[in-house]
């Protein structure tokens, strides 16, 4: 059973919660990995998405603790492993990104189920255009993901933003990365690397500089507010579209996380990630 931020908390789901907001603050301190895959994976996407639109406060916090220690333990340790093994680290990322299509999946059919319901002729109008839409929303979130990698990683199409940034772009860079948050497939660290302020994140965070946290802090719950009123709004009345949608981003965002020439080691660890999601996925998580 998924999350319900409308239901009262006892301790045990409140530590849960707390325990589910590890990973995605871990993830959103990484270049190319997404805290909205992180969700769909851990099934609160969508009781996230409506916890933060209701402002529903015994949800957030438990889980915002969660997250707010994983973004710090991101930028103690995290980036090190990187350096040291980075085609390992990727490999077992691409594995478990690639897994998390079961999720979308499940929540595609799940309204294609409900769909049903309507009468034969209802549904023969709708399905045809219907379905073609979905496979072009499939191939533009692909088309997205693609676009986003390649301005943030380099080459003549490279357009990160150099310079020293000041606290509005910072302001703005964590609303945009926020989103991400909400958004699978997309890497909020990416964005933050393409606006030129990954660096400073990483050092304010570790060196507790305050008043660059609070500005990144507001920016992030700004750009959280606003777009989990947009998504909730798809989710409601277009699920089994943004579902598709969702399913391209994921999917480009795994092929490009996958290193250029992977070994032995690397397929395996590729096999684990995919595995451990694949399993994960399959058994809900039960807070409420």
């Amino acid at each position: 059973m998924e999350p319900d931020p409308g239901k009262t908390l006892d301790s045990s789901k409140i530590s849960r919660l707390f325990l589910l907001g590890l990973p995605l603050g871990i993830a959103n301190t990484l270049p190319g990995i997404s805290g909205g895959t992180v969700a769909l994976i851990l099934h609160i996407y969508e009781p996230l998405i409506k916890a933060i639109k209701s402002i529903e406060l015994r949800f957030l916090i438990p889980l915002l603790g969660g997250v707010g220690l994983g973004v710090l333990l991101g930028a103690a340790f995290i980036d090190r492993i990187f350096e040291l093994y980075p085609a390992l680290i990727m490999a077992l990322i691409a594995g478990m990104i690639l897994a998390s299509l079961r999720k979308t999946r499940q929540e595609a059919a799940r309204e294609r189920r409900e769909s049903l319901k309507n009468t034969a002729v209802q549904r023969q109008r709708s399905e045809r255009t219907g379905e073609i839409l979905n496979y072009f929303l499939l191939l533009a979130g692909i088309l997205l993901a693609l676009l986003l990698s390649r301005r943030i990683g380099g080459g003549s199409g490279s357009a990160v933003i150099a310079g020293e940034p000041g606290f509005l772009r910072i302001f703005l860079a964590s609303a945009l990365a926020s989103i991400t948050m909400l958004l699978p497939g997309i890497s909020g660290g990416s964005l933050l690397v393409l606006l030129g302020v990954y660096p400073a994140f990483i050092q304010a965070i570790a060196r507790f500089q305050l008043l660059t946290l609070l500005i990144y802090n507001l920016g992030s719950v700004c750009g959280l507010l606003i777009f989990a009123w947009l998504l909730n709004w798809f989710i409601e009345n277009y699920r089994r579209r943004l579902m598709f949608f969702l399913s391209g981003l994921i999917l480009a965002s795994a092929a490009l996380s996958m290193p250029a020439d992977p070994g032995l080691l690397e397929m395996l660890l590729f096999a684990l990630g995919f595995s451990a999601v694949f399993f994960i996925t399959g058994r809900p998580v039960e807070i409420a």
